[in-house]
């Protein structure tokens, strides 16, 4: 997504109306499987059937983790912003747990004369079995003192919120020099939420490291999308099978 250009030459970005159409169906969508998930195991256990019952409460829970993960990316999407001015940026940003944002969000203003440099990685999580190539843009001050601006998606091609390309225009507005760290292996995801990203001297993977993990990431996401939708499917069906046969 390009930025705004205002007359003052301000630059404006924010994440795109389509982005939030797309994560506000998802939301909805995950809701209604979620309510029906928990309708399907209350209807389970009241008909004397345990065992299908739980089958649905592990449903209704996988549904409700989906469904804030969803909601943080929606509220995201909904009040992230870069204000690009001429002596300085204005950010409205998450408090990023590795490439989730919680909160509370950051409400600040960045001289570009504070500035020591600009830097940009690559991050890569596990989920499970699934890794996830994410890259991370970053501010660096003069007192030391880092701002993550965010995160985008390595294996997409569709950035909502080009932080590489808001990084590499802050520093040429800045005059600081714009930084490539590598691959970083950033471990467990979960790690990430409880612990902060790695620091930023960790040790870049080799590059048929980082290829190997891109394969593996975009084939495990295909069957992982899959089995997900067999399952859905399946549930959907099963329990439909169950009422008309009581």
């Amino acid at each position: 997504m390009a930025g705004l250009h205002k007359a003052d030459g301000t630059v404006l970005y924010r994440p795109s109306r389509g982005l939030q159409s797309v994560l506000g169906v998802t939301f909805l969508v995950l809701m209604l499987f979620m309510v029906n998930a928990l309708a399907g195991a209350i209807w389970l256990a009241t008909h004397n059937l345990p065992t299908d019952s739980v089958i649905f409460a592990v449903m209704f829970a996988t549904s409700a983790a989906l469904l804030v993960y969803a909601g943080l990316f929606l509220f995201a999407a909904s009040h992230s912003e870069v204000r690009l001015g001429p002596d300085r940026a204005m950010l409205v940003l998450p408090n990023w747990r590795g490439p989730t944002p919680l909160f509370p969000y950051t409400e600040t203003e960045v001289r570009y004369a504070d500035l020591e440099g600009v830097e940009t990685r690559g991050e890569i999580y596990r989920y499970l079995i699934l890794p996830v190539s994410v890259q991370s843009a970053c501010l660096v001050r003069k007192d030391g003192r880092r701002l993550t601006l965010g995160y985008i998606r390595a294996m997409s091609q569709d950035h909502a919120m080009p932080f590489h390309d808001i990084a590499a225009e802050i520093a040429q507005r800045a005059g600081v020099p714009l930084t490539d760290r590598g691959v970083v292996d950033a471990g467990r995801g979960v790690h990430a939420l409880v612990q902060d990203e790695p620091e930023w001297d960790e040790p870049q993977l080799a590059p048929e490291r980082v290829a190997a993990l891109h394969r593996q990431e975009s084939l495990r996401l295909k069957i992982l999308m899959g089995l997900g939708l067999a399952a859905a499917i399946a549930a959907i069906g099963f329990q439909l099978t169950r009422m008309v046969g009581a």
